[in-house]
């Protein structure tokens, strides 16, 4: 009963050889580092498939206001913290 279903062979295409024969038809674009000027290394782009990617000044802005964050919620947690113990403020030199 299998016999006469499987006793023929069938030579598929692979996805291997399905993709080759994309990827020759696809006209062949410049590589990402000839696309890209200075002004989209420093205020960031849209990539493939619409990702953006951040430039250094946006980084840059993210970092500092990470920064500045959680310094001041570093010390609005120790005010508080202190005036709920009765501790002392710290004197400047």
């Amino acid at each position: 009963m299998l016999y006469g279903h499987y006793e023929k062979t069938v030579d598929r295409e692979s996805a291997y050889e399905k993709l080759k024969a994309r990827a020759a038809q696809v006209p062949e674009q410049p590589s990402e580092a000839q696309e890209g000027s200075w002004t989209d290394v420093l205020t960031g782009s849209a990539g493939k498939r619409g990702r953006s990617r951040e430039g250094i000044v946006e980084s840059m802005a993210k970092s500092a206001a990470r920064a500045i964050g959680s310094q001041l919620g570093r010390q609005i947690m120790r005010g508080l913290f202190g005036s709920m113990t009765g501790g002392t403020t710290r004197r400047r030199r």
